[in-house]
């Protein structure tokens, strides 16, 4: 999608929460892969996850981390992952299903073609 839309519309990630802490509910198969971190309880920590979290990813888009009062993951209910498109005024055009098995790219870009259509009839 970035290759397609890139041109006119950004794409973020956004850090917003360690899904499965070794201090929480942990998950086996993370273990077995080797991502485990605590629930970090200050921004400079969850800075350092997000960092080995885009590390381990492979990410190549932006990925910008939420405060540590969890503001963001709270606002777009993020948790345990999720994709929005938003408009050029902040509105929410498209919210998908909880990741990644709610996740339907096609869905998505569908919402992503007609938020730019609109908003190209609508300056």
């Amino acid at each position: 999608m970035k290759a397609r839309y890139g041109d006119r519309a950004a794409f973020l990630a956004i850090y917003v929460r360690e899904a499965h802490p070794t201090n929480g509910w942990r998950m086996p198969s993370n273990d077995r892969v080797g991502v485990a971190a605590a629930q970090p309880i200050g921004k400079e920590g969850r800075d350092a996850v997000a960092g080995v979290c885009r590390s381990r990813l492979k990410m190549t888009m932006p990925l910008l981390v939420d405060e540590i009062d969890d503001r963001v993951g709270h606002a777009y209910s993020g948790m345990p992952d999720r994709l929005y498109v938003l408009d050029r005024s902040g509105r929410v055009t498209y919210k998908s299903g909880r990741g990644p098995f709610g996740f339907l790219p096609g869905e998505m870009e569908q919402a992503l073609a007609l938020t730019l259509l609109e908003q190209q009839a609508d300056p």
